[in-house]
């Protein structure tokens, strides 16, 4: 173990432009104090899974998408993934499971040293609601943040199955944000999600959580049968 937090602090010291200082000051930070904590900070959980240092039975990129395998067709489908992070972890395994579609992800922050294969496009700007998702069969997101709202606007509107895994959300500082809490802002993605679901008739509106990686947020999609 501390061989491997020993190379993530070279890693991060030799591609420093990948993170800002207050981001590379957090990380060595928590490398030092030797957390051990089952539910990780997003910097951090995408660096320990790039490195190998998460079991696969705590992983949680592994625990959603088992969760989204028992729901949708990963293999063959046309999939996006909003807000894929610095490093496509959760892409990435999908792409490997593919035998046909391509997953194409979003997230202006995806290094520049990460390459895009057969079936993975890699996208380095935001997600919009109002970009062209015609061959489209699945949206999915990963504690995308705010990219959550965008994800859900884009897939009810345009009739596409999702699933997303929520994270703290919350106030954004936008001069039209009016969440006063993170679980106001929770609380109106499920009432979005919900009323889109309905109105385009797209099934059944599902919450559910990923109690076993001691994360407190839902997971929501939505269920045609």
């Amino acid at each position: 173990m501390k061989k491997k937090k020993a190379e993530i602090l070279k890693y991060v010291s030799d591609h420093a432009g990948l993170f800002d200082r207050f981001e590379k000051k957090y990380i060595e930070q928590y490398i030092e104090d030797d957390i051990d904590e089952l539910f990780l900070p997003d910097l951090i959980r995408e660096l320990y899974d790039k490195f190998g240092i998460i079991s696969d039975d705590k992983n949680i990129y592994i625990g959603f998408l088992d969760l989204l395998k028992d729901n949708f067709d990963v293999i063959s489908s046309n999939i996006i993934e909003v807000g894929g992070g610095i490093f496509p972890c959760l892409g990435k395994r999908i792409s490997l499971l593919k035998d046909k579609g391509i997953i194409t992800i979003y997230d202006p922050r995806l290094s520049i040293y990460e390459t895009g294969n057969r079936y993975m496009r890699l996208v380095r700007e935001e997600f919009s609601r109002y970009m062209d998702v015609r061959d489209t069969d699945l949206i999915i997101g990963f504690m995308p943040c705010k990219g959550a709202e965008e994800l859900v606007e884009s897939a009810t509107a345009n009739n596409i199955d999702f699933m997303v895994a929520l994270c703290e959300g919350g106030p954004h500082g936008d001069i039209y944000d009016y969440f006063e809490s993170d679980q106001e802002w929770i609380d109106s993605m499920l009432y979005r999600a919900s009323r889109g679901i309905e109105v385009n008739n797209m099934g059944k509106f599902k919450v559910t959580y990923l109690d076993k990686y001691d994360d407190p947020y839902p997971v929501i999609y939505n269920k045609r049968r």
